[in-house]
């Protein structure tokens, strides 16, 4: 994929979004349909210990900060689980954990709001089905900017150099949101034991898969934040690593993840999800609502930007980044002063980073600053995450 512009707004609509009517809506093929079947079996049998057994939770910290064989008579479940942890990391170059994120630090960290905020977060809001368990919760909408710094701070936990690496902290967070997941999963299964469909099923895992690379990727080229082909390709194989840390696939089997190491075979992907995923719903709308009131108070508060200018320039990008059709199905407003302006300021930005790029020495400075940067956030909010103790 070459990200030298805005994606599509016609492939970024999901199937059945306004506007797509007479676009047929593509069968699933087995895999995908077997997928919403399927959810974390290693991690259900964990959580379900702990449930169980809250005591527990003593094997599965230290496990997960000094290793399984830490371990004196471990649960055989939480064994399991650690296990696969460890093979995971076992299985992937060290190379790999330490240098392979250095692409996302060739965005400011603040610039972050944007991509994973405007872009990511509410592209996962589309599907009706996950918005609607997000909706019945009632958390993640009177929560959401909590939440939203949860999620921010266990990507750049994941993402700063090493922290992938077994016992480092973004490892250790990531157990602990597959946790979470799972422990969620118990909860709705028992409570719909008769549903066809399992609940954060591995479709459900796959697309979040997608709004954290496919999306994030995308959206940061539409305000001028490019990444090169080979930028991608490193993103893209940290990240399958990443995935299995969440439980995507079946252990060394990436399974819908399997062939996909650039844009066009995550794109691929997106276009098979689509044949499962609905339009966007009005709870789609209520989180996205939200969603943007909760970016717009982080760049307030982070950034000093009045609240209401904040207000217009997030729902101006997330349009840029959602493309026009599935933001007017999503509800996010128009302000066409801001659209205006942007074309000039993206252009402004992607002609600031090739020249950065062009000296060498300067553009690894800009990336040392931007882990500097990611660290001293890391370090302020160290026991800040909501998704530890899932």
């Amino acid at each position: 994929m070459n990200a030298a512009g805005p994606g599509s707004p016609v492939r970024n609509l999901p199937a059945g979004a306004a506007g797509a009517s007479a676009i047929p809506r593509p069968a699933p093929d087995p895999e995908v349909a077997a997928a919403l079947r399927v959810g974390d079996p290693l991690a259900e049998a964990a959580a379900a210990a702990l449930t169980a057994d809250p005591s527990l939770r003593a094997q599965v910290d230290l496990g997960l900060r000094a290793g399984l064989r830490a371990l004196r008579d471990p649960h055989p479940a939480i064994a399991a689980l650690l296990g696969e942890l460890e093979a995971a990391c076992a299985a992937v170059d060290d190379g790999l954990l330490e240098r392979g994120s250095r692409p996302y630090f060739t965005i400011p960290f603040p610039a972050h709001i944007y991509d994973l905020g405007a872009g990511a977060l509410i592209r996962s809001y589309a599907p009706p089905e996950p918005a609607a368990l997000l909706v019945s919760t009632g958390e993640l909408v009177e929560r959401t900017y909590r939440r939203m710094l949860d999620t921010a701070h266990w990507i750049n936990l994941c993402m700063l150099p090493g922290g992938l690496r077994r016992g480092a902290p973004g490892y250790v967070a990531t157990a602990e949101v597959r946790l979470l997941h799972a422990r969620i999963r118990n909860g709705l299964a028992r409570a719909r034991p008769e549903a066809d469909v399992l609940p954060l099923h591995q479709v459900d895992l796959a697309r979040t898969w997608l709004d954290f690379t496919l999306v994030t990727i995308e959206a940061a080229a539409t305000i001028g934040m490019d990444l090169t082909d080979e930028e991608q390709r490193t993103l893209y194989r940290f990240w399958r690593h990443l995935g299995r840390l969440l439980g995507v696939g079946d252990g060394a089997d990436p399974g819908l993840l399997r062939g996909v190491s650039d844009g066009v075979g995550a794109a691929r992907l997106e276009r098979r999800l689509a044949a499962v995923t609905g339009a966007p719903s009005e709870d789609s709308r209520r989180l996205t609502e939200v969603g943007l009131g909760a970016i717009a108070q982080a760049l307030h508060d982070l950034g000093g930007v009045p609240l209401w200018a904040a207000g217009q320039l997030v729902h101006t990008v997330s349009r840029r980044m959602q493309g026009e059709e599935l933001a007017d199905a999503l509800g996010v407003r128009r302000h066409r002063t801001a659209l205006a302006v942007a074309p000039v300021a993206v252009a402004v930005m992607r002609a600031h980073r090739r020249a950065l790029r062009r000296v060498p020495p300067l553009w690894s400075v800009v990336v040392g600053v931007n882990v500097v940067a990611a660290r001293w956030h890391a370090r302020s909010r160290r026991d800040a995450t909501g998704y530890q103790h899932g």
